[in-house]
Order: structure tokens, then sequence, then C-alpha cells
């Protein structure tokens, strides 16, 4: 049997005093979120059998759909499922979740890009939080199955999700949205995904109406791997350095790093970000993709795109998943998310 890896000895919002490997300042946790923090410790090392598990659901002996445990808790919720044909002849496999008794005929879409450093979960991967989320807003949500590195090196999953985002566009009658509506919703490694797609959409012209938005929530979006926040997070995060390069090294193998590397597989690697969808980035402050996310955003601004940048003090990879009134930062991070998604669809 093989053994674990340990998951990480001190507490996260003590770690720069604890872990004598830290050498260089770094923002400090926000006190409100340190609780919250401490209390999941992971490994360093990242161990696929440990994340794959993550997604599994079950109740007992008795294995429950995905779809099945979502809807129980959002009621006013349907679920259908699609099937999209890939980029290689594969099968992409699209879930929707619409409203049951919606107010219009015609909807705004979010395209849902799961996280796990695109290298675990599936299509149902946050999609309870999402709800949580953004209650209050009628939209139909549509969460796309992408092939998973390191079975499919980069940029396989990024062209499945663009051979279901096509399909959305094509069939946005059937599903009853507004192709014109079309908000591309990605976190972490999905936050890649989504980002390649736009680039892909602008590129090759289609789908023919243009995506209304994209949203990048603490976006894995560089394979160097070397900017100062990759530095300042090398330990003591739950998703710190070695995490993250592991991760890529999955995702794109030993190319990883050199500049045989391209947009499509990591976009931070693309020199024009001109002529891309409205965008809104968010990313926390104590992270290792801190930087990349400003440096994304940067850019965008340079080549004449327009992007909606947000840093959160004191915050750590994934802190607002949920939100919760009673901790000022996550409802203010949430609510940023909810008001920009509102102004997007209905101003």
């Amino acid at each position: 049997m093989t053994e674990q890896p340990r998951s990480y000895p001190f507490p996260y919002s003590q770690a720069a005093q604890l872990d004598s490997r830290i050498k260089i300042p770094r923002p400090v946790i926000d006190p409100t979120l340190a609780p919250i923090i401490d209390s999941f410790l992971l490994p360093e090392e990242v161990d696929l059998q440990l994340m794959r598990g993550f997604t599994a659901i079950g109740d007992g002996e008795e294995c429950i759909h995905p779809a099945d445990t979502i809807i129980k808790t959002a009621v006013h919720m349907k679920h259908t499922k699609y099937h999209a044909l890939g980029p290689n002849g594969n099968n992409v496999t699209l879930s929707v979740f619409a409203p049951t008794n919606p107010t219009w005929n015609v909807l705004p879409a979010l395209y849902h890009i799961h996280g796990g450093g695109m290298i675990a979960g599936d299509r149902f991967s946050g999609i309870a939080e999402l709800l949580d989320i953004i209650k209050g807003i009628e939209c139909v949500i549509i969460t796309v199955e992408y092939r998973l590195a390191p079975e499919t090196r980069a940029p396989g999953g990024a062209e499945d999700c663009y051979a279901g985002l096509i399909w959305v566009s094509e069939n946005a009658t059937v599903l009853g949205i507004d192709p014109a509506k079309i908000v591309i919703w990605g976190v972490s490694g999905g936050a890649a995904l989504a980002a390649a797609i736009c680039l892909m959409a602008r590129d090759r012209k289609l789908p023919a109406t243009p995506i209304k938005g994209q949203m990048l929530l603490s976006p894995m979006l560089d394979d160097r791997c070397d900017s100062l926040s990759d530095q300042q997070f090398e330990y003591g995060s739950p998703w710190c350095g070695i995490t993250n390069r592991m991760a890529w090294d999955y995702v794109i193998g030993e190319d990883r790093g050199s500049d045989k590397v391209s947009q499509y597989q990591s976009p931070s690697r693309a020199k024009d970000l001109s002529n891309l969808p409205c965008t809104y980035i968010d990313a926390a402050e104590c992270e290792v993709f801190r930087d990349p996310a400003v440096s994304f955003a940067t850019n965008m601004w340079r080549c004449g795109s327009t992007c909606e940048l947000h840093i959160w003090p004191g915050a750590f990879h994934l802190f607002d998943g949920i939100d919760n009134p009673n901790v000022p930062l996550i409802h203010a991070a949430v609510s940023a998310k909810t008001t920009w998604m509102k102004r997007i669809w209905f101003c």
C-alpha cells in the first residue's frame, strides 16, 4: 500500500512563524478567517487518489447521483443531461440546471467549469455552493464534464470545454437561454480553462454570438509558477507552491515552464488579450494565484479589454466558496460577484 502524503503540520494562519522554510515576508491571514483555514490541513504533495476521492458522493453503501443530491437542496431547479461532440470524437457531457418555473421564456446562462487543478473534480463539483452564491438571480447553469490530466494533457480539457460552449450557443433555444448572455464561470483550475476558451472563441470566431463575460475566480493561469506570490506561498498554504507545480506538471508534462507552452495550455502565455469579453477576476491576497491574476488583468487593460479586479486582503484560496454574512470579508467577496453578474446581465 502506498503511503499517503502527510498533512501540513502547522496551522496555516501561523505558518510564517512556525515553518522555518518560510524566509520572506508575506501578508497575514485575516483573523476572522483563521479558524476556517486552520480547520483543514492538506498535504503539500499532490495525491490524485485523495483529490479525486473528494468528489465521491455516497450515503452508507448506496451511491446517490450528484444531480439528485443538488436538486434536493435546490427544489426550484430541474436537471437535464446533454451530450456534445468533443474535439477527438469523444463525448462531452453537459448538465443543465434550470428553474422549474422560470419567470421568462429566455434566461441568461452561466457556463460553469469546475475547479480541481485540472486534475480532479467533475461537472457537479461546486454546483451546490454556486447555487447558494447566486440565489436570487434567475439564470440557467450549464456545467461541463472535461477530461482531466494527466490522462489528457492540456489543451485537451480546454478543447472539451470549448466544444461544450459551441454546443450550448448553437442550442440556446432548446436550453431556453439567450446566447448573447452567456457568462463563463471558472474556479481555480477551471478558471484556466475558462480563460483558454475565451481566447479560442476570439481566435476561431465561434460561437457566432459573442460571449457576454468571463469570471476567473482564484485563477490558475501560469504554468511557470515564478511570481512573487508563488514564492511567498511556496509553503504553509492550502494550495501551496509545491502543490501548484505538481499539478501543472500533470497538466502540461515535461514542457511546463518552457517556451513550448501555448496560451490555450496556460493562459498567462497569451501576448494579445485584446477583444475579450467583459471580465471579472478575483484572488486572495494570501495565495499563489494572486500575482498571475493581477498580471492577467493588467495585460487585459494594456490590450484594451475591460476587467474588474479584486484582491481580497488577508484571504486564502477559495475562502468565499460559501457565503457567510457573519464574516464581512466573505460576504463582501460574494456580493461583488453577484453585483457584477447582475450588472452584466440586466443593466
